[in-house]
């Protein structure tokens, strides 16, 4: 099992603080049946300015760290990019997760629709492809409340309807259609961030809108509710 989405390196982020919690964080996930780990540390000007070197180094370390533990996973570096204008910047020396062409981008809630589709296209042109971070968790994604049924919110997949009822059908429908990948948060499906996460994460699942899927954790306790529960593999 493959964790597509990861804030485990130490002393990088916001995630692991140590490398000691970072190893405990590995053999939680290897004993919850995980094998590789793509590792995405926050990229966010003026909060988390890591740069590559740092994080290539980090990763050798700490897969270093787990051989000399016996502990079977497989480390590979990434990046999470935050959809702001320092995003250019960033993405002149890109790092994709591990060997794919995958370039995982976090999108801020207030993010304008047609500067979230301009830059997904730039991607895309640029050879990669954008993997949209838990979309289930971002309000131009969110479903609306279950008793709000008189419109279809979403329009892709087998209910594809060929005039979108809203900006953010149009916008789901336009990052599908230039090939964009998404990623889901194993603990939104559990209510780790809340019921509107966990019912807009069961609709796009339904919808067959994920094409990966991660913990997202940032800390053992994370991933100890994540393991804990009974989640799909």
């Amino acid at each position: 099992m493959i964790d597509f989405h990861s804030h485990i390196l130490p002393g990088v982020d916001d995630g692991a603080d140590d490398m000691n919690e970072s190893v405990a964080m590995a053999r939680a996930l290897q004993a919850a049946g995980f094998e590789t780990i793509h590792c995405t540390p926050h990229l966010i000007k003026g909060c988390f300015d890591a740069d590559n070197r740092m994080i290539l180094s980090a990763v050798s370390s700490f897969q270093s760290r787990l051989n000399e533990d016996n502990i079977a996973l497989e480390i590979l570096p990434g990046r999470e990019y935050y959809l702001d204008e320092f995003l250019d910047d960033h993405l002149m020396q890109p790092m994709p997760l591990g060997g794919t062409p995958f370039i995982m981008i976090e999108i801020p809630n207030n993010a304008p629709e047609d500067f979230v589709k301009e830059s997904c296209f730039k991607i895309k042109r640029s050879g990669f492809i954008p993997m949209i971070a838990h979309p289930e968790r971002c309000r131009l994604f969110t479903a609306p409340a279950k008793n709000k049924t008189s419109r279809l919110w979403f329009s892709g997949g087998e209910n594809k309807n060929p005039e979108p009822d809203n900006e953010t059908t149009a916008l789901m429908d336009y990052l599908q259609d230039i090939g964009c990948a998404f990623q889901g948060n194993f603990g939104s499906f559990q209510g780790m961030y809340g019921p509107e996460v966990q019912h807009t994460a069961n609709l796009l699942k339904k919808h067959n809108l994920f094409t990966h899927f991660g913990t997202d954790a940032h800390s053992l306790k994370a991933v100890h509710f994540i393991t804990e529960k009974n989640f799909e593999r």
